[in-house]
C-alpha cells in the first residue's frame, strides 16, 4: 500500500486536486476540490483536506465547524465531514479507507476539542456507507432531507489521546 497521508490543503496541492475527477454517476454525491477549495476561501469554518499517496493528491474532503454541523448533530464538539471523495482512477486501491483510518488522529492533531465527527450520505449512496461503516463511523439512526434527497447521518467518536 502506498502511504497515505492527510494534509492540511495549501496552494502547493491545487494543481494536483485540479487533476482530480469522477464519473458522472458519482458526481452528484459530492463536491469536486476545486469547489471545495473555492467555498472554503472565504468561509473560515471549512477546512479542505488533501488526501495524498505517495505525495500526490489523490482526494480531499473537507472539514466544517460551526453552527452547520448541529443540523446534523446534538453534539457541541464534533465536526462535520463533507466533500470526500476519492479520484476515479484511484479507487478500489484502498485509499479511502487508509485515509478514514487516519482521520481520527489527524482530528486530534488539528482540533484537539473535538469529539465527534459526524457526515451525511445520500440513502442510495450504499458504497460510501459501506466504506464509512468499515471504518468506525456509525448510523445515528437520523436522517435529513438534502438538496439530492435523504440523507443518512453518520458518526464517530474521535477517542482522546491518553495523557501522561
Amino acid at each position: 500500500m502506498d502511504l497515505v497521508q492527510l494534509q492540511p490543503y495549501t496552494s502547493q496541492h491545487y494543481q494536483g486536486i485540479a487533476q482530480l475527477s469522477l464519473p458522472k454517476e458519482q458526481t452528484h454525491y459530492t463536491e469536486m476540490p476545486e469547489d471545495s477549495v473555492e467555498c472554503a476561501a472565504g468561509d473560515p469554518t471549512r477546512n479542505p483536506v488533501t488526501i495524498l499517496a505517495d505525495d500526490v493528491p489523490i482526494g480531499m474532503f473537507v472539514l466544517q465547524s460551526g453552527p452547520v454541523v448541529s443540523e446534523y448533530t446534538p453534539h457541541k464538539n464534533a465536526l462535520l465531514l463533507i466533500a470526500y471523495m476519492i479520484d476515479y482512477s484511484q479507487q478500489g486501491k484502498g485509499y479511502a479507507n487508509e485515509s478514514l483510518k487516519k482521520l481520527p488522529c489527524y482530528v486530534r492533531e488539528h482540533y484537539p476539542e473535538v469529539e465527534y465527527i459526524v457526515l451525511a450520505v445520500t440513502v442510495n449512496n450504499y458504497a460510501a456507507q459501506h466504506v464509512y461503516k468499515k471504518n468506525g463511523f456509525y448510523e445515528q439512526g437520523e436522517r435529513i432531507l438534502g438538496k439530492e434527497g435523504w440523507l443518512k447521518i453518520f458518526e464517530m467518536k474521535v477517542e482522546k489521546m491518553f495523557e501522561e
